[in-house]
C-alpha cells in the first residue's frame, strides 16, 4: 500500500506552476468522442483519473496518444456501446460517456458510476433529464448497469434541475449539443469548469450560451468537428498551494494562472489576514 511521509516545520517558498484542471480535462475527453475527427487537448494533468478515462475511449474503439501534457484523441468509429465495470467503477465521470454513445450509436450500457463518495451523489437528476429527451432507461439492480436506448429521434427539452448538479449539467449539455432544436437548462451548475466545457464544445462547432447564472441554452447542431484547445489551470490546486503557503508562513508565487473562479476564496482568504497579490506579465 502506498503512503506519503511528510516532514513539516519548514516554510514553503519559491515559484511553481499548476496542472490543467482535472474537472475540465475529463469532460474534454468525453466531448472529443462526440466527433469522428481528431481532437487535440493541451495542458492535460497526468493523473490516474485522466488515464482511466483515456482507457475507456480505447475500450470504445478510439485511439488516444499522450505526449507530455498533450493528448490526441480520435474516435472515428465506435466499436462497442457497453462500458466495462472495471474502468467505470473507479471514476464518476465515466457515466458521461452515455452522451456520445447515445448520439452516435443510439444506445448505451453504463455501470452505476464509481469515484469518490462525498455525501449523496445520485445520478437520478441526469436520468430524469435524458428520459424527458426521449431516451428509454432501465436499470438492472443485479449487475448494476443502466441500459439506455433512444429508439428514434431525441427531442430538445426545457428542464429545470431539482437541485443543481455539476456532472448532470455537463452531461445534458453534451447530449443536447447534437439534438435538433433548442434545449434550455435551468437551475444549472454555475462552476467555471462548466463554462470551460461550453467553450470547448463551441470550438468544436456547438451553439451553447449561458444566458444567466443558472440558465444555459443549447441550440443543437448537425455535426461537431475536431478542434485544438488548452485546459485551464486547476483552481483547486491553486487554492491548496495558497493554504500551504500560509500555514507554513511561507511565500509562494503561482505562475501562469487566472484569478477567475477564485474570487470568493481570495475574499475569505484576505479576511483571515493572509496576503494575496495578483500580477500580470
Amino acid at each position: 500500500m502506498e503512503k506519503f511521509i511528510i516532514k513539516g516545520g519548514k516554510k514553503l517558498s519559491g515559484k511553481t506552476t499548476v496542472c490543467g484542471s482535472k474537472n475540465v480535462a475529463l469532460k474534454a475527453l468525453v466531448a472529443s468522442c462526440l466527433t469522428d475527427e481528431e481532437v487535440v487537448i493541451k495542458n492535460i494533468p497526468l493523473i490516474s483519473d485522466f488515464m482511466v478515462m483515456a482507457e475507456i475511449i480505447r475500450e470504445l474503439g478510439g485511439k488516444i496518444a499522450i505526449d507530455g501534457h498533450t493528448a490526441r484523441i480520435n474516435l472515428n468509429k465506435i466499436k462497442k456501446t457497453k462500458i466495462s465495470l472495471e474502468n467505470a467503477a473507479s471514476i464518476r465521470t465515466s457515466s458521461m460517456f452515455l452522451a456520445p454513445l447515445l448520439l452516435r450509436e443510439g444506445k448505451a450500457v453504463i455501470p452505476n458510476p464509481g469515484g469518490c463518495r462525498i455525501g449523496a451523489r445520485p445520478i437520478d437528476r441526469v436520468i430524469k433529464g435524458i428520459k424527458k429527451m426521449g431516451v428509454k432507461v432501465s436499470y438492472n439492480s443485479r449487475d448494476g448497469f443502466f441500459h439506455l436506448d433512444t429508439s428514434g429521434k431525441m427531442s430538445p427539452i426545457n428542464y429545470k434541475f431539482d437541485k443543481n448538479t455539476h456532472t448532470g449539467t455537463e452531461t445534458l449539455i453534451l447530449l443536447a449539443s447534437l439534438v435538433e432544436g433548442k434545449t434550455v437548462l435551468e437551475n444549472a451548475a454555475a462552476e467555471p469548469e462548466v463554462d470551460d466545457l461550453i467553450s470547448i464544445l463551441n470550438l468544436m462547432g456547438a451553439n451553447i450560451k449561458r444566458i444567466s447564472q443558472r440558465t444555459i441554452v443549447i441550440n443543437g447542431v448537425d455535426k461537431l468537428h475536431g478542434a485544438e484547445f488548452s485546459i485551464p489551470p486547476d483552481r483547486n490546486e491553486i487554492v491548496t498551494l495558497a493554504i500551504a503557503a500560509i500555514i507554513t508562513k511561507g511565500d509562494v508565487l503561482v505562475e501562469d494562472i487566472s484569478s477567475r473562479g477564485l474570487e470568493e476564496f481570495l475574499d475569505v482568504f484576505t479576511k483571515t489576514g493572509a496576503g494575496a497579490e495578483t500580477t500580470s506579465g
